[in-house]
């Protein structure tokens, strides 16, 4: 188990090194594999692709989104990328000031509304412009 898990988080080839000697988004990986060898009910994540690159996080929540449902088992994963929420997340909490704002389906928690009210400006607007830029470089 323990080497599936690391040849899926792509670890096997540093099983040997020390902690000191990898990256921060090799750590991630290492601690996230430890937790996942122990094969828990439920998995709570702070901010899990701190310090991965964004093939890397795709990876890491595809993987855990796989585990989740192959294992009938529950991760909640603290997330401040609104697109990496919206790609993965089912079921979404949006917290404004330490307070509940929206729960729910993360589609209607993750409306243009509810997010104009959290953070003061049009984040689906924002994210069509930005998306218009990638289509002009095309």
């Amino acid at each position: 188990m323990v080497r599936e898990v690391l040849e899926k988080l792509e670890l096997w080839e540093l099983k040997d090194r020390r902690l000191s000697e990898l990256s921060g988004g090799q750590l991630q990986r290492v601690f996230l594999a430890r937790v996942l060898v122990q094969n828990p009910d439920l998995i709570l994540l702070d901010e899990p692709t701190n310090h991965l690159d964004l093939k890397h996080q795709l990876e890491l929540l595809e993987y855990l989104s796989a585990w989740a449902k192959e294992n009938n088992r529950a991760v909640v994963a603290v997330l401040h990328d609104l697109n990496l929420a919206r790609r993965f997340a089912g079921t979404a909490i949006l917290l404004n000031r330490g307070f509940i704002l929206s729960s729910g389906n993360c589609d209607s928690v993750l409306s243009g509304e509810i997010l104009r009210a959290a953070y003061g400006i049009d984040i689906k607007q924002f994210m069509l412009d930005s998306l218009e830029k990638w289509r002009m470089d095309s």
